[in-house]
């Protein structure tokens, strides 16, 4: 039937269909050519899918509704004779139109009806559920086809074994995951066994050195390679003959593999519904590496916590996919013994410095402040290498910490600890605090000016039609640079804020030793800390410590350097906020009078470098910083004790003490009369008290330091004797013996520093006056 004679409605029809089908040739140009939206292209695959899903299902109909005639004549071979008009009655409703209609509709009860229908026992086939093809259940397997001679295809099923079906995918599973056999090398001879050792290894080199080279050159392409390379770290399709070695291998190079691929960000887990959001090719392939490598980092940290975990005397107790705050398993002493010779304890050494590299090359990644509380509480092993290994990373992610974030977990971590552990914690880890990068703390919030730069910006833009264009722009950019400044303020407050939190933990450690003092070596690193970060304790604070500083100095058990350490905190409050306390402070100078006896009789060469630059700082603090405050007979006894322990102390030691005096003749110029030849034009008569430990009954002023400047600058030092010369021709800006700016421009305790870094340590010469001072007090001890 052409176009012309069709009826009205056929021809509206065809019109119709070439009409969607011009437009649908169209939609399809520009797709290919990307000229047109997702959101088109979606829907026009939504109405294709509609029409390709009528299509199948009428398609579905002629074959169900075929293999239907063909049941119907299989059942009619097999049934008795019938009366004739009876059976072509049936052949006739059989091979009609409504036949296959009435069937389908019954087969769509059959379904609605569901439980109902598959609960009755009765044998009506039509009351049954259609499957088709593909579609069996759960309990019924397919067996092989069967074709007939008259060319019919059947499909015979049996129900599954269940047993049978579990064994057979066990048997899967263990096809896919198979580990390789191991052969067997116990017929062959020592050197045969060595020669086959060094060949495997060196196949396992070239793995994994394959696997790094295709992840460091494409990570995104070969990012399933950190499978491989994990599953080499634990052991796995690995011989026993090289496992050792080839664990040790594949960790080492996984750990720098995850270095160099690491982003310089932190990976966000998409939430569901961005899981199913339509992306980009290129962005779900981004999505998949990310997912992929934060997955296979956050096993490898959880196989190092796992190896790390076995050189703690108690079990292991920490976690690294979350940190958790429980309270802490006692330590049992009488636990299993470490041996440190064992692979098991090899393999959890370098676990843990794999993780202190983590930590300190990508503390901004996943999983960071995580990998941080696990090295904080290994510290608590017996094992000292650990310990300081520990400590060691977390002075390094402390110093390098320029946002505090990591600084605020860590402290907040070891502070519980302490508290949880009543103190019983080893010094070093106390002692990482030193390195905090905080030297100013947050003491008021100040209100930000956005609000009303926002509101400035907001009215310029209204008035814009009255203003010229120059005269607009000019406005704007001046808002917009007070904006950015506010902004770095922000910024610089919320620093602020996170080190005075910082500080908070900290200080809350060092109270709860100094109110326990469970071991006298944690005095050393508490109060070292506290006279480092004595000015940003809060005013309310002062008074407690100055009191707890002043019962603490005099007692004979502590050495020489807690006790200047506990009066260099006293002053460093004192000459701060706490210059308001009323705290007479001539006790702590008398005790530091009489702790000077003691500088000379320390071997050990960093202890002794210590005590020099704390006595220092605080000598200063006392006398420089407080000058108008002291008598002069007071700073003169100082300067007499500080000249007579320089002749006998090493060079550099002795430097930094003739500096420190010539400090002091700077800040009191009286201390002149102190070097001048005449003794008529002295400050006072009678004589020295060198045996009282009173400075300010002492009488220094009615005595000389000349006889000490003149060893000091027979001494072969040349900065020593150029010191020694300068304050002996009473300190002269210009002549012969006056310093060069380099010289008197630095600390003391900077200058024997340097002087130490030039001469690369302590020389063993200069402890001869050591043996000398020994020799001396034995002649003292033997004498009648």
């Amino acid at each position: 039937m052409g176009f012309a004679s069709a009826s009205r409605e056929e021809k509206l029809k065809m019109m119709k269909t070439s009409h969607s089908r011009k437009t649908t040739r169209k939609l399809n140009r520009l797709a290919k050519k990307k000229k047109i939206s997702r959101n088109v292209i979606d829907s026009l695959k939504d109405i294709k899918a509609r029409k390709s899903k009528d299509s199948r299902k009428r398609a579905v109909y002629v074959e169900d509704d075929w293999v239907a005639d063909r049941e119907a004549q299989f059942d009619e071979e097999a049934e008795d004779n019938l009366p004739l008009d009876m059976l072509d009655a049936d052949i006739d409703w059989e091979n009609s139109a409504f036949a296959g209609a009435k069937r389908r509709y019954d087969q769509k009860l059959a379904g609605e009806a569901g439980d109902d229908r598959e609960d009755d026992n009765s044998s009506d086939l039509e009351a049954k559920r259609r499957k088709f093809e593909g579609q069996l259940d759960d309990n019924v397997q397919e067996m092989l086809p069967i074709k007939l001679k008259d060319g019919t295809l059947l499909r015979p099923t049996r129900e599954k074994d269940e047993e049978s079906s579990d064994e057979d995918q066990e048997q899967e599973d263990e096809e896919e995951e198979a580990k390789p056999e191991m052969e067997d090398y116990s017929s062959l001879s020592a050197t045969e066994l060595l020669a086959k050792r060094k060949e495997l290894i060196d196949q396992f080199k070239q793995t994994i050195s394959s696997y790094a080279h295709h992840l460091l050159t494409n990570p995104q392409e070969n990012i399933y390679k950190l499978r491989d390379l994990f599953h080499l770290c634990q052991g796995e399709k690995v011989h026993s003959l090289v496992r050792e070695t080839v664990q040790k291998l594949a960790l080492v190079s996984m750990l720098q593999v995850l270095i160099d691929i690491i982003p310089g960000y932190s990976i966000r887990e998409l939430t569901a519904e961005e899981k199913q959001q339509k992306v980009k090719k290129e962005t779900k392939k981004l999505q998949t590496y990310e997912e992929s490598l934060l997955r296979y980092y956050l096993k490898f940290l959880q196989f190092c916590e796992k190896m790390t975990g076995s050189m703690l005397v108690f079990p292991s107790f920490l976690s690294v996919v979350e940190a958790r705050d429980e309270s802490l398993p006692e330590l049992n002493v009488k636990g299993r013994k470490l041996d440190e010779s064992s692979f098991t304890h090899k393999m959890g050494l370098l676990c843990l410095k794999a993780m202190s590299r983590l930590v300190i090359s990508a503390p901004h990644f996943n999983y960071a402040t995580n990998i941080l509380s696990t090295l904080i509480r290994l510290s608590l092993c017996k094992d000292q290498a650990v310990v300081t290994e520990v400590c060691t990373t977390l002075h390094q992610v402390f110093r390098e910490d320029l946002h505090l974030r990591m600084s605020l977990f860590g402290a907040r971590s070891i502070a519980s600890l302490v508290m949880k552990r009543k103190g019983h914690v080893p010094p070093q880890l106390i002692a990482t605090f030193l390195s905090l990068n905080i030297r100013e703390v947050k003491n008021e919030d100040k209100k930000s000016g956005k609000g009303r730069i926002f509101a400035k910006r907001a009215m310029i833009k209204k008035e814009r039609a009255n203003k010229t264009a120059r005269k607009y722009k000019k406005q704007l950019d001046k808002l917009e640079a007070d904006l950015k400044e506010l902004d770095a303020a922000e910024t610089l407050s919320t620093k602020l804020k996170t080190a005075t939190e910082t500080m908070k933990h900290v200080f809350q450690c060092y109270f709860s030793v100094l109110k326990r003092v469970p071991n006298v070596a944690l005095l050393e690193p508490v109060l070292e800390g506290l006279s480092k970060f004595a000015h940003l304790l809060g005013v309310e604070f002062f008074e407690d410590i100055v009191l707890t500083m002043e019962g603490l100095v005099d007692r004979e058990h502590l050495r020489l350097l807690d006790q200047l350490y506990c009066v260099n905190t006293v002053f460093v409050i004192l000459s701060g906020e706490g210059q308001l306390l009323n705290v007479d402070p001539s006790r702590f100078y008398r005790s530091v009078y009489r702790l000077l006896n003691q500088l000379p009789f320390e071997k050990r060469l960093e202890i002794r470098r210590k005590q020099m630059v704390v006595v220092s700082k605080a000598l200063d603090l006392m006398i420089n910083e407080r000058r108008k405050q002291l008598p002069l007979s007071r700073v003169a006894a100082f300067v007499k004790r500080l000249l007579s322990i320089a002749t006998v102390m090493d060079d550099p030691s002795a430097l930094c003490l003739v500096a420190l005096v010539r400090s002091f003749f700077i800040a009191h110029p009286k201390l002149v009369h102190l070097v001048e030849e005449d003794d008529s034009e002295g400050g006072a008569g009678g004589v020295f008290r060198a045996d009282i430990d009173d400075p300010d009954v002492s009488n220094a002023l009615g005595s000389s330091v000349r006889p000490e400047l003149k060893m000091l600058a027979r001494r072969r030092h040349r900065s020593l004797n150029q010191f020694a010369q300068n304050i002996l021709h009473s300190v002269p800006s210009t002549g012969p013996h006056k310093l060069s700016p380099q010289q008197t421009s630095i600390k003391p305790w900077t200058l024997m520093e340097r002087e130490l870094e030039e001469a690369g340590g302590y020389s063993q010469v200069d402890m001869k006056y050591m043996e000398d001072i020994e020799k001396y007090l034995q002649f003292v001890i033997a004498a009648p």
